[in-house]
């Protein structure tokens, strides 16, 4: 018995947070649950409170402890080798050491998960908005590439050479754009703000981002490397994120509601560029000749700007790009998205939704 109180009392800790992680796993499959009470419950609350914290830092608090947890990870891995090498391995008792990385796992899970991660299992912006989001046929996604076309160009037109903007006019600009559509929907509304620049730059390019959400400091990072026509719709996508649309799809709908009422055409025209592409690519599944015409009809200056895309990615092409992208999918997998990388690219089923409903895009 007395083995046993001892046994329970080395694992104490280790069953609180099992119960805890438990605990969340299973209120997280009760999506109309997650919706009321946590992510238009608690979380707007949350959110707002950590942005409060480490949004007023002129740098990115996350993009540190990341670096730091990398340069931790790559000194214990030196110590290892250089151990094999020098053959001073001393031999450790297993369980303290499993238990200590059980709690930590744990821990980062419950964090994660109270702090943003259930907002991936809430019913999200569809049920906001009474949105039908459906699979539609070709000829329906074949109507809206066509009207997104025509947005693109014309905003093309209209932009002239000023599709690229400054870092800090972005990112200003964005947050007045949230502020804008919040009036005629109130749970868009963004206060405080915390969208900054990421710290590793071109680094970024050669992973792949063109910005990113850190869960545990409520930071939105804007990679601003990549071609500055994207800096717009980059930052009303991340945004998304911190206002709890953690769905890819749904923080890409979010992303173009609020730049669409933007009176900055550059923004107007990185959002509608964003979602011809994704329209673009999703009918190219279905009818790729179609698809290669649209391109066709873009504008000169949509031309000039989706080549230099193109050369931008493939400028940046590596092995380790290709590996993150294996890691995100999965990723995206497990968190309720069974898209993976092609969950960005469903964001046209909500543009359908919302004009079939609204009559407009």
């Amino acid at each position: 018995m007395k083995e046993v109180i001892l046994r329970l009392k080395k694992w104490r800790v280790t069953l609180i947070l099992g119960f805890l992680a438990l605990a969340i796993n299973l209120f997280s499959y009760q999506s109309g649950w997650v919706e009321e009470y946590y992510a238009t419950g608690i979380y707007p609350s949350i959110g707002a409170g950590m942005r409060r914290i480490f949004g007023w830092l002129p740098f990115s608090l996350g993009d540190i402890l990341y670096s730091l947890v990398v340069g931790w990870l790559i000194f214990l891995l030196f110590r290892l080798v250089r151990n094999i090498f020098q053959q001073k391995l001393k031999r450790a008792p297993f369980v303290p050491i499993f238990i200590r990385l059980i709690n930590g796992l744990l821990i980062i899970y419950i964090y994660f998960n109270l702090s943003w991660g259930l907002n991936y299992n809430r019913l999200g912006i569809s049920h906001q908005l009474g949105l039908n989001v459906t699979e539609q046929p070709s000829s329906k996604l074949m109507a809206l590439t066509d009207r997104l076309i025509i947005k693109t160009n014309s905003y093309a037109a209209a932009a002239g050479r000023n599709t690229t903007l400054p870092s800090g006019d972005v990112l200003s600009t964005s947050v007045k754009n949230y502020n804008k559509l919040s009036k005629d929907y109130p749970f868009l509304v963004y206060q405080p703000r915390s969208v900054k620049r990421s710290m590793f730059g071109v680094l970024g390019n050669y992973m792949g981002y063109t910005g990113y959400y850190n869960p545990f400091t409520a930071e939105a990072q804007i990679n601003d490397a990549v071609p500055g026509f994207l800096h717009p719709f980059v930052a009303s996508h991340e945004i998304a994120h911190q206002l709890g649309y953690a769905k890819e799809n749904e923080a890409n709908f979010v992303g173009f509601l609020a730049a669409r009422v933007s009176d900055d055409t550059a923004f107007l025209y990185s959002a509608y560029f964003e979602m011809f592409l994704y329209a673009n690519s999703e009918l190219f599944r279905r009818d790729s000749l179609l698809a290669r015409k649209n391109i066709k009809k873009l504008a000169p200056e949509v031309q000039r700007d989706l080549a230099e895309l193109r050369a931008y990615r493939i400028r940046y092409e590596n092995p380790l790009d290709k590996l993150i992208s294996i890691f995100y999918d999965r990723y995206l997998k497990l968190n309720q998205q069974p898209d993976g990388d092609r969950t960005y690219s469903k964001v046209v089923l909500w543009l359908l939704a919302y004009y079939d409903k609204f009559g407009e895009i």
